[in-house]
C-alpha cells in the first residue's frame, strides 16, 4: 500500500463507526447500529422528545423505530431540498416530512418504482456531479438499465456496514478473506470487500478467474479463513475443485453468499464441500452489498436498520402486512447523500420476522429467504406463475448438477419446459429423478393435470459449455404470444 493510500485508510479508519465496537461485543451488527441510534439521539433535540428519554444507554426496539421514523423525516427534508425528482413527487403528493410520525403515516408516502429510477437516473442525484466518487450503471436481474451514484460519504457507509457485517459473522484481526466475484464492467463489489478489510486490518486476495487452479492456489498461499462471493460462482468453483481436492484442509471458517439467491440445496452441498457453514447475505446494487445477513442461527438475515427502512407490504393493495406475512419488500434510504431512494418497491417477496433472535439480538429485525421476484415471474398453463426460486432446490439436490436453464416454448396448447442440465456426469437415471422432481412442483403438477402444460423434457449440456455470466436469467421464455 502506498504512502498516499496508507493517509486515506487512516482518514477513513477513523470515521467509522465499525471500529468503535468493542472487541468482546457477541453482536457487533446490532451494537453497530445502536451506537449511530446514540449519536443521532445526543445531536437532535427532536428525537430526544419524540423517544422520551434523557439517556439511551440501552436501545429498545420502540426506541429504534422512534430513529427509523426520524431519520424518515430527515431524508426526507434532505430530498425535498436537493433531489429534483422527489422535490415534485412529494409536491404531487401533497405530503410533507412533517407528515411522517408514525409507521402508520409511511404510507403517505408514495412508492419509487425501479422504472422511475431507470427513466429519471439524474434527477434522483441530490448532489453535484462534481462530489460524485463512483456512478455505476446496471441492469440486476430485470434487464432496467439504473445509475446509481456514490459521494465519498455514502462510499465510507457502505465499508462501514460491511465491515460491521464481517465482525458478525465471526472475522478477526488475523483472518483473511478470499473475495470471489466474476469481473463486472460497470461495478466491482470487490472494491468495497477489499476497502472494508484493508480499513479492519484483514487480510483479503481477489480473484475473479474461473481457472480451478488459480483460484485454489490462492485461496491457500493467502492462508484464507473466509470466503466471499456470488454462490453460482462460488459453487461452480467448488463443483471442479472437489474432483480432486480435499477442500476441508484447507481451514475455511465460514463462506459468504451474496448478491444472488442461495437455495438450501445448494448451501448443503457447499458445506458438506468445505466443512463449514455457509452464511447468506442479501443486497440490491441500489442499496449495497450487506442490506441483510444472517447469523449462525441461519434462520433469517439481521438488516442494517441504521441505513435502511424495511416494510413488507401487500403489492395489491400498498398497506402493511403483518410480521411473519409474506408480501413485497419496500426500502427507504435512511442516510444516502447522492442516490436517495424513499419507499423503493424492490419486488422481491419476503416476509419480517419481529427479535428478539436466538442468536441474542434483542431489537433487530430480520427477513425471511426471498420466496421470488414479483419481475421476474412468468406465467404458464391457467396462469401460474413460475420463477427461478422454485426449481432451485431440486435442481441441485443431485451434486452432480452444476447449473441449469429453462426453456419455456409452446407447442399446440401445451407450455413447454425444456431443463438444459450443466453437468459432467448426465445419466438416464438423473434426467427422470429431475422430471420427476419438477413434475411435483406445485405450479407444474397442477398445469399437467389441466392438460396445459406437457411433461418437462431435459436436455443435459457439458460443463463450460454455457459460457457462465453473473445473475444470468435462469427462465428464457421463448414464446411468441403469452401473457406475462
Amino acid at each position: 500500500m502506498s504512502i498516499l493510500d496508507e493517509m486515506k485508510a487512516f482518514i477513513i479508519r477513523r470515521r467509522l463507526l465499525a471500529n468503535m465496537i468493542p472487541s468482546d461485543c457477541s453482536h457487533p451488527l446490532e451494537e453497530w447500529m445502536a451506537i449511530k441510534a446514540r449519536m443521532a439521539f445526543k445531536q437532535n433535540k427532536e428525537l430526544k422528545e419524540h423517544i422520551g428519554k434523557k439517556v439511551l444507554n440501552e436501545v429498545t426496539r420502540e426506541d429504534f423505530d422512534e430513529y427509523q421514523i426520524f431519520r424518515v423525516r430527515e431524508q426526507m427534508r434532505y430530498a425535498e431540498k436537493n433531489s429534483p425528482y422527489y422535490r415534485n413527487k412529494f409536491k404531487d403528493a401533497m405530503v410533507r416530512p412533517e407528515d411522517i410520525n408514525t409507521w402508520d403515516d409511511l404510507e403517505k408516502i408514495p412508492f419509487t418504482e425501479p422504472a422511475d429510477l431507470a427513466e429519471n437516473s439524474m434527477y434522483f442525484f441530490a448532489v453535484s456531479r462534481t462530489k460524485l466518487r463512483v456512478e455505476f450503471t446496471t441492469t440486476g436481474t430485470t434487464g432496467h438499465r439504473k445509475t446509481i451514484g456514490y459521494t465519498t460519504n455514502d462510499i465510507v457507509s457502505k465499508i462501514d456496514i460491511v465491515a460491521s457485517a464481517l465482525k458478525n459473522i465471526g472475522m478477526k484481526d488475523r483472518d483473511t478473506l478470499h473475495i470471489m466475484f466474476p469481473l463486472v464492467t460497470a461495478w466491482d463489489p470487490s472494491l468495497i470487500m477489499a476497502g472494508a478489510c484493508r480499513i479492519l486490518g484483514y487480510g483479503f486476495s481477489i480473484c475473479s478467474e474461473m481457472d480451478v487452479e488459480k483460484q485454489y492456489e490462492m485461496i491457500k498461499n493467502s492462508k484464507t479463513t473466509y470466503i466471499i462471493g456470488l454462490p453460482s460462482f462460488i459453487y461452480r468453483i467448488t463443483f471442479l475443485m472437489r474432483e480432486n481436492k480435499n477442500l476441508k484442509q484447507l481451514g475455511i471458517k465460514k463462506i459468504i453468499s451474496t448478491s444472488e439467491p442461495l437455495s438450501e440445496s445448494m448451501r448443503n452441498n457447499l458445506e458438506d464441500a468445505w466443512g463449514c457453514k455457509v452464511i447468506d447475505v442479501w443486497g440490491m446494487t441500489e442499496f449495497g452489498l450487506a442490506c441483510a445477513v444472517e447469523c449462525d442461527e441461519q434462520d433469517g438475515m439481521h438488516t442494517d436498520e441504521a441505513n435502511m427502512l424495511f416494510e413488507i407490504i401487500d403489492p395489491n393493495t400498498g398497506k402493511h402486512v403483518p410480521d411473519g406475512h409474506t408480501g413485497e419488500l419496500v426500502i427507504t434510504s435512511l442516510n444516502a447523500e447522492c442516490t436517495v431512494l424513499i419507499r423503493y418497491r424492490t419486488h422481491d417477496m419476503v416476509s419480517m420476522i419481529a427479535p428478539p433472535c436466538k442468536c441474542g439480538m434483542h431489537f433487530n429485525r430480520k427477513l425471511s429467504k426471498p420466496s421470488g421476484r414479483m419481475d421476474l415471474q412468468f406465467k404458464i398453463g391457467m396462469g401460474h406463475k413460475v420463477y427461478p426460486a422454485l426449481f432451485d432446490e431440486c435442481m441441485f439436490a443431485d451434486r452432480s448438477v452444476i447449473d441449469y436453464r429453462i426453456k419455456i416454448t409452446k407447442e399446440q396448447y401445451k407450455d413447454v419446459l425444456t431443463l438444459e442440465i450443466e453437468t459432467n456426469k448426465p445419466s438416464d437415471e438423473l434426467k427422470t429423478k429431475i422430471i420427476d422432481a419438477v413434475s411435483h412442483i406445485m405450479e407444474i403438477e397442477q398445469g399437467i393435470k389441466e392438460d396445459l402444460i406437457d411433461a418437462p423434457r431435459v436436455e443435459f449440456v457439458d460443463v463450460g459449455a454455457t459460457k457462465y455470466a453473473a445473475k444470468m436469467s435462469k427462465i428464457v421464455d421463448l414464446r411468441k404470444n403469452f401473457d406475462n
